[in-house]
């Protein structure tokens, strides 16, 4: 026999090996093979608009109305994608339900939002009343905005981005995303973190697009990018 390790050194290191796997592996985004598919097939699917908007004289957002949506193309800072929509479904005692359904590759994930606007289109005036999580197909989960799991609370919190108004910039730019050819977008770089992409951003945004009128987000410290695939001001229906 050749030489060799003790046995008992040869199981010490196996097993630290075998703990580590485990833990990087827990730790870790686990990816759902049929999830990846459903992505990759509907990613390969998304085919450019041709349509134009036109420029407007000044910044005026779209006001709210139930059944305006919109789907956004993710792409984070490692290069992974993932779909997004927004759609306000409902109103009640002056708040309004959003719905926020994102599609990755590790699943689908829905929520339900009851949101209050206390200061109009600023998001730091937004309050979550109610929020609802539901993952696949399993049954909507409650989840206490104040005390709830602080990951998700955190998650949704920066997902009413995509629903607030981020303000005018003096800049105008003409963008192309797959939603179609926007003239005359109004820039503005964000002072801190911004949405999914949760970095000081350079956004892009047009009168013609509901909610939070985003064309573009592209951010300013990461190869982070969010692109318009499509929107809509009315025929939003709820997913729960």
């Amino acid at each position: 026999m050749g030489l060799g390790l003790p046995s008992t050194t040869k199981f010490s290191t196996t097993l630290a090996v075998a703990l580590v796997l485990v833990g990087a592996a827990a730790c870790g985004p686990q990816i759902d093979p049929a999830a990846q598919a459903d992505l990759d097939r509907k990613l390969a699917q998304i085919q450019p608009s041709e349509q134009t908007f036109s420029p407007s004289e000044s910044y005026s957002p779209m006001a709210f109305v139930v059944g305006q949506w919109t789907e956004h193309r993710i792409t984070d800072d490692k290069g992974k994608r993932s779909l997004v929509t927004n759609k306000l479904v409902g109103q009640e005692d002056g708040a309004y339900w959003l719905e926020v359904i994102n599609e990755s590759a590790q699943g689908r994930e829905a929520a339900r939002i009851l949101v209050a606007m206390q200061a109009g289109r600023d998001p730091s005036g937004m309050v979550i009343r109610t929020l609802l999580v539901r993952k696949g197909n399993d049954q909507p989960t409650v989840v206490d905005p104040m005390t709830g799991d602080p990951k998700i609370r955190a998650r949704y919190r920066a997902a009413l981005d995509l629903l607030a108004v981020p303000g005018e910039g003096d800049e105008k730019d003409d963008v192309r995303v797959p939603g179609g050819h926007f003239i005359g977008c109004y820039r503005i770089e964000t002072q801190g973190p911004w949405g999914p992409l949760q970095t000081p951003t350079d956004l892009c945004t047009h009168p013609s697009v509901p909610l939070s009128g985003v064309v573009r987000a592209v951010s300013a410290s990461t190869p982070g990018l969010v692109e318009l695939i499509d929107f809509g001001v009315s025929g939003a229906e709820s997913v729960f």
